[in-house]
């Protein structure tokens, strides 16, 4: 249980990363960063919920001591799905209104050899 612990630990924070990192490219930075911020505030807040919902229910079992774990388990869950929910809103309320430019090739490509 401690194993797939420290394996969801990172995993965890791997998800945290990815949602800062695929934040959308805008001339105005501000408001992103600022969804970003709420969006990670309120992923600690349903974290720490997440944590006392499972210590309050296993307190009065004879398994309290595990309380850690489980909780650990619950937030690897709950934080990455959050954030992928959170990611999607951010993307359809500050994504590109236009489409893609298409690839410049800035050289010739027709005598290189693939």
């Amino acid at each position: 249980m401690v194993f797939a612990l420290s394996l969801l630990m990172p995993m965890l924070a791997l998800s945290f990363w990815v949602f800062w990192r695929l934040s959308p490219q805008r001339d105005d930075i501000a408001p992103v960063r600022r969804f970003n911020f709420a969006a990670l505030a309120l992923a600690l807040l349903i974290g720490a919920l997440v944590i006392w919902y499972v210590r309050s229910n296993m307190m009065a079992g004879g398994d309290r001591a595990t309380w850690p774990l489980v909780a650990a388990f619950y937030l690897a869950g709950a934080i990455p799905i959050f954030l992928a929910l959170a990611g999607l809103v951010r993307r359809k309320c500050y994504g590109s209104k236009e489409a893609d430019k298409p690839l410049e090739l800035t050289r010739d490509l027709s005598k290189t050899r693939f």
